[in-house]
């Protein structure tokens, strides 16, 4: 009974500084990844994975404590899905008020546009190695690739018609 009541137990403080460690970690590591997330999770090599466990492993240490308990884990666990939920509620709510969140077109008919992967956070190697898991094999035969808000990769083929709508949110798309 004792082991119990050590395992489900812990004190305010604790709790504040569960919530305050679980925030903190969790904007830091929000922000790691909008600045790698890209290459970091599209990409996923076997570095990347190594990456990310090892990231999750020490952030999960972190934001526990000295003696992770049950009742610390559901506490950080509820803070982290409180965070996003915030998130999705401004991304539904509010993107239309954030710049630079829209789709991006990277590639329009077979010509790389250098400065939309630099904001994309991409290579031109990596623009490659998506292309070609697309199934494609040549820059001309591609009309549009776009990077969407999500960071997959939409390939549009040379002589494919587009409606204008979808089109509309795309950042860098010269219409003709």
């Amino acid at each position: 009974m004792n082991t119990l009541i050590q395992e489900l137990g812990v004190t305010g403080w604790q709790v504040v500084s569960l919530v305050i460690g679980a925030t903190v970690l969790f904007w830091v590591f929000t922000l790691v990844i909008s600045f790698f997330g890209q290459r970091v999770l599209v990409g996923v090599s076997g570095s990347s994975v190594a990456l990310m466990m090892l990231v999750g492993a020490v952030t999960a240490r972190a934001m526990l404590g000295e003696n992770p308990t049950m009742t610390a884990g559901i506490i950080v666990l509820a803070v982290l899905f409180f965070w996003e939920g915030v998130f999705a509620f401004l991304r539904r709510h509010m993107h239309r008020s954030t710049p630079g969140r829209d789709a991006r077109c990277v590639l329009q008919d077979g010509v790389i546009d250098e400065e939309a992967l630099r904001h994309a956070h991409l290579s031109h190697g990596d623009l490659v190695v998506r292309l070609r898991r697309a199934g494609v094999m040549r820059l001309q035969d591609v009309n549009l690739a776009i990077i969407e808000r999500n960071g997959s990769l939409t390939v549009v083929r040379a002589g494919q018609p587009v409606d204008d709508e979808f089109l509309a949110d795309v950042e860098g798309v010269s219409r003709k």
